[in-house]
């Protein structure tokens, strides 16, 4: 009986040393720490991943994050450090670029770290902002992840005409950054970027490039409505001007097609063929220079009480993300002058 006391602890010490007590349940836990840790990198060391969470290591955790945050510098037309928010969501704190998912800072690396989930993902965050606030070294690392493209150069013959944009024009536009309306007041800014080429009439052969921005603001809505409808308090988001890569300016009159605190979503089959169109299915069309352009025939109040457009009433809370296609819809004729390239000299 002594002698089976006795080997009892040796036979644990034995199987202790073999790692016999390994149990695969208690490793794949979500809430256990593990030692393994890996980092996210941008101009340097960003932050650590040093806990599995949501059935993933560490490792793969890493380089989810690590990949959704280039896709998102390259993606983001909004790279300042200001572009990054943290937002909660599923009552977690979730680091957002320009709106666009980073990492949702998780329980185990807060423990780990010694800080709340909030406490965490705030952290996160500076460290993404202290970053991009060297332009030049986010600038190179971009141009890291993207494939170059060669362009060739040469004197071009050149067709000038004048495009037509008339009223109830249709354009595809996502937001620059996420629009968040709790109460906004009337004067602050909004930019939206176009999110398809904009073929131009008569021929639709130039076109506006994706990537142009659009710029307007909030503005109230009385001088857009008829009879205090919606409300005398509502507002309204109403756009003056794209704004082309190269800088060139174009006026607008435009506004954001939906209704009473909602919004539209652009379906390709419901965007205006002036309004837009997918050049990457085989129509052939080049940028064009445009060398200027100019505000026409604009609708008046009453033509302007009929158009679908979107009014947000004080006190009402919804968002707009960035990857929402909205539709822009013009209330007056806008003229472009374009030099259309049509051949080489």
């Amino acid at each position: 009986m002594l002698g089976w006391k006795v080997q009892v602890p040796i036979a644990l010490s034995a199987l202790l040393a073999l790692g016999a007590f390994y149990t695969p349940q208690a490793v794949q836990a979500d809430n256990l720490l593990v030692k393994e840790t890996k980092t996210v990198r941008l101009c340097g060391d960003l932050f650590e991943i040093d806990a599995n969470a949501d059935h993933l290591s560490a490792a793969q955790r890493a380089a989810i994050i690590q990949k959704n945050l280039d896709d998102a510098l390259i993606k983001a037309m909004d790279r300042r450090p200001e572009a990054v928010t943290v937002r909660v969501k599923n009552r977690l704190p979730v680091v957002e670029l320009n709106g666009y998912h980073i990492a949702t800072a998780d329980h185990n690396s807060a423990v780990r770290a010694g800080m709340t989930e909030m406490e965490l993902a705030l952290d996160w965050a500076q460290s993404i902002k202290d970053c991009l606030s060297d332009s030049a070294a986010i600038d190179k690392y971009i141009s890291a992840l993207q494939v170059p493209t060669k362009v060739e150069t040469g004197l071009v013959k050149t067709h000038k005409h004048i495009s037509v944009v008339p009223p109830e024009t249709r354009m595809p536009i996502k937001m620059l950054s996420a629009f968040h309306f709790d109460g906004t007041t009337a004067g602050d800014s909004v930019t939206a970027v176009l999110s398809r080429d904009v073929p131009l009439g008569p021929g639709f052969t130039t076109y506006i490039p994706a990537g142009t921005l659009v710029h307007g603001a909030v503005v109230d809505a009385d001088e857009y409505a008829f009879n205090g409808f919606p409300k005398p308090t509502a507002v309204t988001i109403q756009f003056s001007k794209l704004e082309m890569p190269d800088g060139q300016q174009i006026p607008i009159q435009a506004f954001v097609v939906g209704g009473v605190n909602s919004f539209e979503i652009a379906r390709k089959e419901q965007v205006d063929p002036q309004g837009a169109m997918d050049l990457t299915a085989g129509n052939r069309a080049s940028k064009g220079l445009i060398s200027g352009a100019w505000i026409g025939y604009q609708y008046p109040k009453d033509e302007q009480s009929r158009l679908p457009r979107l009014f947000m009433d004080r006190g009402a809370v919804f968002d707009i993300g960035v990857n929402e296609e909205l539709q822009l819809e013009t209330t007056a004729t806008t003229s472009i002058s374009v030099a259309e390239p049509v051949g080489t000299l």
